[in-house]
């Protein structure tokens, strides 16, 4: 069964968030209060739909209460932040993601019900620095405070060394997820597996990790 998500605030973000849902397989609810951003996107969703987001009942028509998440996307506007998070709070919503600009609006949205705060570009800032400082890092994600889910390429002095040999849960504190080669995941991933230049490891690592990989 495919998982629904209400996406409320249409501007850059909440846009991009909305359509790679879709082009995910899920169906989306896309919701703003001008007209002029649901008219953009109403034929690239499941529904699209023209919102005072400061009205609780109108939110609530808008069929909140049968989606799997949220995402609150309005990170300028505090007030209508606050009031999608307490609505769909209400209606019962497993899950809700808000964009925030700052730190105070990030614990205030925290603290009325939002289960993930996240600060795009903030975010999108540390990842370009860490990338800069680590240069086989491909992609980072962080999950929480102290974990970070990163694709990273085998460095030169990895390379003919075994899992066992590198033990990177020692060295890095990092533990490996996946390995990929031409985008097809290696079966049986061993500690006798040696690296090859061309593999892709999908990896967890710790902030204290990450110091060590940058050294």
């Amino acid at each position: 069964m495919k998982k629904s998500f209400a996406v409320v605030g249409l501007g850059r973000f909440g846009m991009n968030v909305a359509l790679t849902l879709m082009e995910s397989g899920a169906q989306v609810l896309a919701i703003d209060s001008d007209p002029e951003c649901v008219k953009r996107i109403s034929s690239r969703v499941t529904c699209a739909v023209t919102v005072n987001v400061c009205e609780t009942e109108s939110l609530k028509e808008a069929g909140l209460e049968n989606m799997d998440g949220v995402v609150v996307a309005m990170g300028d506007n505090l007030e209508a932040s606050a009031m999608t998070i307490i609505t769909a709070k209400e209606l019962g919503v497993p899950y809700i993601l808000a964009k925030s600009n700052n730190d105070e609006a990030a614990k205030i949205l925290s603290k009325i019900g939002a289960d993930k705060v996240i600060y795009p570009e903030k975010d999108a800032g540390i990842n370009v620095a860490r990338k800069l400082l680590c240069s086989n890092f491909l992609e980072f994600f962080e999950i929480s405070d102290n974990v970070n889910v990163a694709e990273i390429s085998v460095r030169p002095e990895w390379v003919g060394k075994t899992l066992k040999e590198l033990d990177f849960r020692r060295s890095y504190n990092m533990n490996i997820i996946l390995v990929k080669e031409d985008g097809r995941s290696i079966e049986h991933i061993t500690p006798e597996l040696q690296l090859k230049e061309s593999y892709r490891l999908l990896v967890t690592i710790s902030n204290e990790g990450l110091k060590r990989m940058m050294q």
